[in-house]
């Protein structure tokens, strides 16, 4: 099969983002939307092989990096890409704190140390299992589990954690609860201001690691109104490209359940956009 597209995954775009130290862009396994046919940057699959001109580059997210490594290996059909101050605010966790539903739960954004440590020294709220409460810290930019703190208590160990952590953004607190189910949407955001949505999937992730992701039979109605705010958000930023917003299903102390809509914004491609949409598309590269 001839390729016409070639990735750069870039999994590592939040550190980039953030600033933060980043060893090397991690090589994942490849999403399962990703055509077999498909090349993928730093993957076997190339072996040295001259790149045809003719490809589209294509970015998990289209970073500076990200333009880089293509340019890098020769590829000339770039990808499209708005401005790296965009495509910050556009995943800094801070730009859509106030949709996050455990806000009522005491959720918020602290951008000092203090504010932090009064906000870890307050009594988390008790959980459903017998689990101790505690609150749950995640620094501006990150993803996959990395970039956050479990804190039951104020500590020296959180502090020092908290010190470094902001030296890359605020940091986003929010109660630990039990979930029970996760989910997701998905849209693309086109440059002359379309909006192509998808529909709603489950995702199964095990220890913050994405597993599988399938589609559901019917849609949730908190997540197409939180979808809907995100992507206005997103176009009035000037954002275009791939973006998933997840949610979940908890149980608070009393058995009671609770839709979680909003929870993380992801202004890039995701490992569910593909149970989601019946075609990933990609932006038309710039020639």
């Amino acid at each position: 099969m001839t390729s016409s597209r070639v990735w750069v995954l870039n999994y590592d775009v939040e550190s980039e983002l953030a600033g933060a130290p980043s060893a090397r862009m991690p090589l994942i396994d490849r999403p399962p939307w990703v055509g077999r046919g498909e090349m993928v940057l730093g993957s076997d699959a190339l072996d040295g092989r001259a790149l045809s001109p003719d490809l589209e580059g294509v970015a998990w997210c289209p970073t500076p990096k990200a333009l880089a490594a293509l340019r890098a290996a020769g590829v000339e059909r770039l990808p499209p890409a708005p401005d790296a101050s965009i495509l910050k605010a556009a995943n800094a966790r801070e730009t859509f704190a106030d949709l996050h539903p455990l806000e009522a739960y005491g959720a918020l954004v602290a951008t000092t140390p203090g504010e932090v440590e009064l906000a870890v020294a307050r009594a988390a709220p008790k959980r459903f299992t017998d689990r101790a409460p505690a609150w749950l810290l995640r620094r501006s930019l990150c993803a996959a589990g990395g970039g956050r703190l479990i804190a039951e208590s104020w500590s020296e160990a959180a502090a020092v954690w908290t010190q470094r952590a902001l030296r890359y953004g605020p940091l986003h607190v929010m109660p630990l609860v039990d979930i029970e189910d996760e989910f997701s949407g998905h849209a693309w955001l086109g440059q002359d201001g379309s909006v192509q949505a998808g529909q709603h999937v489950t995702q199964v992730v095990r220890g913050a690691a994405w597993v599988a992701a399938t589609r559901r039979p019917r849609p949730v109605p908190e997540l197409n109104r939180a979808l809907e705010a995100v992507v206005g958000r997103l176009c009035d930023m000037g954002y275009f490209g791939p973006v998933g917003v997840d949610g979940f299903t908890w149980r608070d102390h009393l058995g009671a359940r609770h839709v979680a809509a909003g929870t993380d914004v992801n202004a890039r491609y995701t490992m569910s956009m593909g149970a989601g949409l019946d075609e990933v598309p990609s932006s038309r590269p710039v020639s």
